[in-house]
């Protein structure tokens, strides 16, 4: 209809630019998608230290009790457990390559530290394991720190 002049364009292009540049950092959302998939790689990697800690209690501990080589390794070999933990860790790792390939290592590694905190947490409720205040409140700031890194 109307036509608009040089200088009412150029301040709508202006003022439309400066609009979605507050709507992009004023309010930043997680990235709810690299979230997800950083926990279910660090569920895969829980998964099989868990097991792989069943697997050594049933064995009675790898190296342990003037156990030697020979037998720690026979031991391990023929445990169910290690093998289905090893599995776990195979599959997290295939995994994980299709997280890295398409993130930066610098914005998903850090984020991986998530895994501590729920590993942790297995081993309290799965083998009756204790973890001190100053556990509880490191595990905390790593939480925070998850949380934080998600914004991108």
């Amino acid at each position: 209809m109307f036509k608009k002049s040089k200088i009412e364009k150029e301040y709508f292009i202006h003022h439309s630019q400066r609009n979605k540049i507050k709507k992009m950092y004023i309010f930043p959302m997680p990235n709810v998608k690299i979230m997800v998939q950083i926990l279910l790689f660090v569920c895969l990697l829980t998964a099989g230290n868990v097991l792989w800690k069943y697997g050594l209690i049933q064995i009675n501990g790898f190296m342990t009790n003037g156990k030697m080589w020979a037998k720690s390794l026979w031991d391990l070999a023929t445990c169910s457990f290690m093998w289905i933990g090893a599995f776990f860790y195979i599959v997290g790792t295939l995994y994980w390559f299709t997280i890295l390939s398409r993130n930066n290592l610098s914005y998903v590694y850090p984020m991986v530290s998530i895994g501590y905190i729920l590993t942790s947490i297995m081993g309290v409720v799965l083998f009756g394991e204790t973890i001190s205040l100053t556990g509880w409140i490191g595990m905390g700031i790593v939480l925070i720190g998850f949380v934080v890194l998600s914004y991108r």
